[in-house]
């Protein structure tokens, strides 16, 4: 077999081409979380397992403890990212909106559930204080941070209607198990989001009369029950 010639004298010898990488620093990360998503809308968070993740982004199953350390982590993590993306949401849905408090607080429900409709494996995770640890602290800023919408919207119609505070929890209470349970029924009872949809204007529409058929409620003056202001609590993060 003739030998192949080597580099002339002072030529370099060509480099050997390294197999190519499918992750660089930074991308197994968003790889893994772009992978839960892909699980959870499959085979929902009963039939989650980071294994899956790991083999869907194309590494090894105990890569992903690097990030996230076990499958709690991952969806504590994947948890927050959601928060984060419905605050946004809220955040442009709310600039475009009128400028008037109840026009803001409608804007604020209905971005909870036009997210819940075009998020539904994250939505429906966002709330399951059994998969994630809600003692995280980038979750429980996210969570807030959702919540606070509603509690500055509720906040600015309260006071517009010229009421006291004493209601004021239990007013941004309401307001939150409408759009909860808004959103949830369409995504668990087939027969309600047919309803809904087939509603004039659509869902949305429909969750814009609910809203504003309490709003007596959420404009009422105190009450000799509830002298005694409230304290906020309960971000949808718990």
């Amino acid at each position: 077999m003739k030998k192949q010639p080597g580099p002339r004298p002072g030529q370099r010898r060509p480099r050997r081409s390294k197999p190519s990488s499918p992750y660089h620093h930074g991308d197994l990360r968003r790889a893994l979380l772009d992978a839960a998503e892909a699980v959870l809308e499959e085979v929902g968070v009963e039939g989650f397992t980071l294994r899956e993740c790991a083999r869907r982004a194309g590494v090894s199953h105990g890569a992903p403890a690097h990030h996230f350390g076990d499958a709690r982590g991952l969806l504590t993590e994947f948890t927050a990212e959601s928060f984060t993306q419905l605050e946004q949401l809220t955040t442009s849905m709310r600039r475009t909106a009128p400028a008037d408090s109840f026009a803001q607080l409608l804007a604020a429900g209905q971005a909870y559930v036009a997210y819940a409709l075009t998020h539904r494996a994250r939505f429906q995770l966002m709330f399951r204080t059994d998969r994630t640890d809600r003692g995280n602290e980038h979750l429980a800023a996210a969570g807030d941070s959702v919540y606070a919408h509603l509690i500055e919207c509720m906040g600015k119609v309260n006071a517009e209607a010229g009421a006291g505070p004493s209601l004021l929890t239990r007013k941004t209470t309401l307001a939150w198990s409408i759009v909860h349970g808004f959103a949830n029924l369409m995504l668990d009872n087939a027969g309600f989001a047919q309803r809904a949809a087939a509603h004039p204007g659509g869902a949305q529409a429909l969750l814009t009369q609910l809203i504003e058929l309490s709003r007596p409620a959420f404009e009422a003056k105190d009450s000799v029950h509830a002298a005694v202001p409230e304290r906020q609590s309960g971000s949808p993060r718990t």
